[in-house]
């Protein structure tokens, strides 16, 4: 710790002695400076005359600002000399440090915020109208994310994500035929789609399919069933219609028709298939009960 505090100090002595040297030779010049003024003055004034020429009042009003501003100078490089070294070393990391953070502020600024997936897409069909369609879809060539990747300056990642909510689309993976044509960014021709891009182009179109049936069978079987239910409610309704006495009263008339339509929907409910659960829930009833 000693060693390291006295090799501190000696490099701090070192650059105070080049600092006086510097200052040093900041004075000479300045020396050499006034020299040089006083023995141009009487060259420009003659004693012949005795008023100045606006020229040379012009010289003489510049020239003593300038000798002040050399003492200015040495009063700012004396006031540097009276500082600490320690001090030096803080303001110089501080002056640092507020560069270095606006340069940071400038950047952030500069970059732009990254747009989604979808939004970044909606850039592509205008970006790019000869190959990402909004209708009739052509397959893309192989590797088109590497020709993206060099025009756009988003991440890989995000130029991926767009590109797969493209070609995931119905539309493009009806186009991916076996001998169909690609196209590269500007619509021209790049290959043609293989044999094996076909068949997993078509497992895929299987796999919407089969995934979509079982929503469509369901959606079928609950419209039978509202249908159903309609229809033995407009029958139990008809039948307690039917079974009312002629003097009823119109309130009784009204309880007759909501017994009716309960016992049509009960019926119902007791003719529909029972699903997983509700078979669970029945064997765990019997056990229970047993």
């Amino acid at each position: 710790m000693a060693a390291t505090v006295l090799d501190l100090l000696e490099t701090l002595e070192t650059h105070l002695e080049q600092t006086k040297a510097a200052l040093n030779a900041l004075r000479e010049e300045n020396e050499m400076l006034k020299r040089q003024l006083a023995n141009q003055m009487p060259q420009t004034q003659p004693p012949s005359q005795p008023l100045q020429d606006p020229a040379q009042s012009d010289v003489s009003a510049v020239e003593p600002s300038a000798v002040d501003a050399k003492p200015s100078s040495e009063k700012s490089d004396s006031m540097a000399v009276e500082q600490t070294p320690e001090e030096a070393l803080a303001s110089r990391s501080m002056s640092e440090e507020k560069v270095t953070a606006e340069t940071v502020t400038t950047e952030t600024e500069a970059v732009p915020q990254p747009p989604s997936p979808q939004a970044l897409l909606r850039q592509w069909y205008k970006r790019y109208p000869h190959a990402f369609f909004t209708g009739h879809t052509k397959p893309l060539k192989v590797g088109i994310h590497q020709d993206l990747a060099q025009r756009e300056p988003w991440s890989g990642k995000l130029i991926r994500r767009a590109l797969a909510n493209y070609v995931n689309l119905p539309r493009y993976v009806k186009s991916m035929r076996e001998g169909a044509e690609r196209i590269d960014l500007d619509g021209n021709p790049a290959g043609k789609v293989d044999k094996e891009a076909a068949r997993h182009a078509s497992e895929r179109r299987k796999d919407k399919q089969d995934s979509n049936t079982p929503k469509q069978a369901q959606s079928s079987e609950n419209r039978k069933s509202q249908q159903s239910l309609k229809q033995s409610s407009k029958q139990a309704s008809k039948q307690v219609l039917q079974k009312a006495p002629n003097n009823a009263t119109p309130a009784a008339m009204k309880e007759h028709e909501h017994r009716g339509m309960n016992e049509a929907k009960e019926k119902v409910e007791a003719a529909k298939p029972l699903s997983l659960e509700d078979k669970l829930r029945g064997l765990q009833q019997k056990f229970t009960g047993r």
